[in-house]
C-alpha cells in the first residue's frame, strides 16, 4: 500500500497522539505523555535524513527525499531509529522506575515507537522483522535481503526509470 507522504505523516502523528493519550491516562502526567509520545512515534522518521545523507551527501533534493531516492540509489535501508528493540528495552526500562514522570517518559517512548513500527509494517508491506536493527545489520541493511521479494522486484523497477544528477 503506497499512501502519499501526508497522509503516511498524519497516520503516524495520529498514533503519536494515541501513545499520549494511553499514557497521560495511566500516569496522569499530560504534558511528558504527549512530548514522548511525539518523539516516539513521529520524530522517530528524523533518521531517514540519515539515509538520504549517506546517498547524496549534503546535496539537498527535496523530491528525491520525499519519493525515498535515497533507497534506490545505495541499496540499502539503515533507518537507525527504527527498531523493535527501542520498544523492548524502553518497556523493559518501565519496571526499574516508580518514578511516575520517569515511567510516563517510557511509557509514552516505547508506545510510540511501537505504533509507529507496527504501522509501518502495514503501510510499507514490510516484514515484522525488517524493523529489528539486530535483523537489517545482520543483513548488511541490503534492501534485496530485507524486504519481501516481489517488492524488491518493484524497488529494481522503480530503480531503472531514475536517473541521478
Amino acid at each position: 500500500m503506497s499512501l502519499s507522504l501526508p497522509l503516511h505523516l498524519s497516520i503516524h502523528l495520529f498514533f503519536s497522539l494515541l501513545a499520549g493519550v494511553i499514557v497521560w491516562r495511566i500516569w496522569k502526567k499530560p504534558l511528558w505523555a504527549f512530548i514522548f509520545g511525539i518523539l516516539g512515534g513521529f520524530l522517530i522518521d528524523f533518521d531517514h535524513f540519515i539515509d538520504y545523507y549517506l546517498a547524496f551527501g549534503w546535496n539537498w533534493n527535496w523530491l528525491y527525499f520525499k519519493w525515498g531516492y535515497e533507497f534506490l540509489k545505495n541499496g540499502k535501508i539503515f533507518v537507525l531509529f527504527h527498531g523493535w528493540e527501542y520498544a523492548i528495552i524502553l518497556g523493559l526500562a518501565l519496571f526499574l522506575f516508580k518514578n511516575r514522570y520517569a515511567r510516563t517518559i517510557l511509557a509514552a517512548l516505547a508506545l510510540g515507537v511501537f505504533f509507529h513500527l507496527a504501522t509501518d509494517v502495514v503501510v510499507d508491506d514490510m516484514p515484522i522483522r525488517s524493523y529489528s536493527l539486530n535483523y537489517r545489520i545482520h543483513n548488511s541493511f541490503e534492501i534485496a535481503r530485507i524486504v519481501k521479494p516481489d517488492n524488491y522486484e518493484k524497488h529494481l523497477k522503480r530503480k531503472a526509470k531514475v536517473e541521478f544528477n
